[in-house]
């Protein structure tokens, strides 16, 4: 096959010979694109080489006339070059590479790019927030290379002119931890829903704006309030950062069917996504399932993570054995004991975690640590993430059980009804020492993420979905939910409270009741 740099020097030539024997002064880059079947960035990388300048603008002046001709020989040898130089098996090859070779490199830019926003932007930029959660969520990261090339082979696609790329799997499959690598190699704009606590349409709304902005240097210092209330002013940053540049703009969601749903306009997407998107600008989105959320787009690639799929139990094959060869003194017992049996611990385990990312980091370290050290046949590991919270709860019980009904189980469920909250509204509702409540807060800390501060209080939310799934469907919240409610209208009426969030809250209550009503 031709070497990529003679055939995109070769492109371009034949690029400018097109426009060169056209009839007029500018040439449109999306009419050119459209009309010999590539993506604008594509036109752009292949023609600046022979400009000697950034073509970064829709209309271009650089070249004598447009490319509107009925010259079939050359478009006919234009269309067999292009099928050369960027046949989708050697494109992805090579934009792989690439984008592995630059992660160093895109790391540390991604890092400080943001580091001093302005300061009429400060407020809304949420890049900061994020940075911990993909460190943890990037931390021992493996494999996933036949996912993460499909997501960059749909971007690349000269067919996808723009769009979102929705990515669905089933809570704990890894796709939070997957869209944290695609950011950091890749230095995408972001936004978190699952592990950050600010899933509203305004956050996303005025975090995306402001990001995009300092990226692409709009002339903006300050959002308009209408920035949070619909995607009309994101649309329009959109379209002028996707002028401003020859890569594509891309724009990482995480989440979606957990992003709040009861701030959005009638009709629309959650968040306010866009129904359509400029041309060279696309949107990756996770979600829990394709019909758990249909995102309502007029051009979308879908990339479904299946837990039984080939793909995934290799991943997930890789991190265990990966986690074994550095732990394999402490599991000496439960692996002599595999060895003995004459079972490979590797596929055994694969087995009993339904091909769940998320079981595999929660199982193994209780492993080697505590909870399952005990445990000397690796059949007689839980079968599936939800048993896994069934054992725990029960080895929580039974431990203390008038502890655990007096204090761990009110603290817990009220996280399960709220999601997110603090140790000190805990205290309050359940008349309990607040220091009590953050003891027990610790013992759950394994289950909570810290949400950051509100009011002068610490505040957490739960984990993961598939947790909170699992306080909501197999414990009985209506108790806990019914004290709550009522301690907060009291505290409402009374004028006292811990601040504005715990209205919040009481819209989480309601979202509550319409879920249980949905389940009945």
């Amino acid at each position: 096959m031709t070497d990529r740099g003679d055939a995109r020097r070769e492109l371009a030539r034949q690029l400018r010979d097109l426009v060169e024997t056209g009839y007029r002064r500018d040439f449109t880059l999306d009419g050119l694109a459209t009309k010999i079947s590539l993506a604008r960035h594509t036109v752009t990388h292949a023609l600046n080489p022979l400009s000697g300048t950034r073509t970064s603008r829709k209309t271009v002046e650089a070249f004598t006339t447009a490319f509107c001709g009925d010259d079939a020989e050359r478009t006919e040898r234009l269309m067999r070059l292009q099928e050369s130089a960027w046949s989708p098996p050697e494109r992805e090859a090579s934009d792989v590479a690439e984008g592995r070779r630059a992660a160093d490199a895109q790391e540390p830019s991604l890092r400080t790019e943001f580091a001093r926003p302005p300061s009429g932007l400060a407020d809304d930029l949420l890049v900061a927030e994020f940075a911990c959660d993909i460190e943890l969520l990037t931390r021992d990261f493996v494999g996933r290379s036949g996912f993460v090339e499909a997501v960059d082979r749909a971007i690349a696609d000269p067919a996808f002119r723009s769009g979102y790329v929705l990515v669905t799997g089933e809570p704990g499959i890894g796709k939070s931890s997957l869209m944290a690598h695609l950011i950091r190699t890749r230095g995408w704009l972001h936004h978190f829903n699952s592990v950050s606590g600010f899933s509203t349409t305004e956050d996303f709304l005025r975090n995306v704006c402001a990001q995009v902005i300092i990226r692409y240097q709009l002339a903006h210092t300050v959002l308009p309030s209408r920035a949070g209330q619909n995607s009309t002013f994101l649309r329009g940053l959109l379209s002028d950062a996707a002028r401003r540049q020859e890569a594509p703009v891309v724009i990482a969601v995480d989440a979606i069917d957990e992003a709040s749903d009861s701030d959005r306009p009638q009709g629309s997407n959650r968040l306010c996504l866009p129904a359509q998107l400029p041309d060279d600008v696309y949107i990756v989105v996770t979600s829990r399932g394709r019909n758990v959320y249909e995102l309502d787009a007029e051009s979308v690639r879908h990339i479904e993570i299946e837990d039984r799929s080939e793909a995934n139990l290799a991943d997930l094959s890789l991190y265990v054995t990966g986690f074994v060869e550095r732990n394999a003194e402490r599991m000496a017992p439960l692996l002599r004991s595999a060895e003995k049996r004459r079972v490979d611990f590797t596929a055994a385990f694969l087995a009993r975690s339904d091909g769940n990312f998320l079981y595999a980091t929660r199982v193994l370290p209780e492993i080697v640590s505590r909870g399952l050290s005990e445990i000397d046949d690796v059949h007689a590991l839980p079968l599936g993430l939800r048993e896994y919270y069934r054992r725990h709860w029960a080895a929580m019980r039974v431990a203390d059980p008038v502890l655990f009904d007096e204090l761990h189980r009110p603290v817990i469920e009220a996280f399960g009804v709220l999601n997110e909250t603090s140790a000190q509204v805990i205290a309050d509702t359940w008349d309990l020492p607040v220091d009590r409540v953050r003891r027990a807060i610790g013992i759950w800390r394994e289950f909570l993420n810290e949400a950051g501060a509100h009011a002068g209080l610490q505040r957490y939310r739960i984990y993961h979905k598939s947790f909170l799934d699992f306080l909501q469907s197999e414990v009985d919240l209506s108790g806990t939910q019914q004290r709550m409610v009522e301690d907060s209208i009291r505290r409402v009426a009374a004028g006292r409270g811990h601040g504005d969030r715990d209205l919040d809250d009481l819209d989480d209550l309601d979202d509550l009741d319409d879920l249980d009503r949905d389940d009945e």
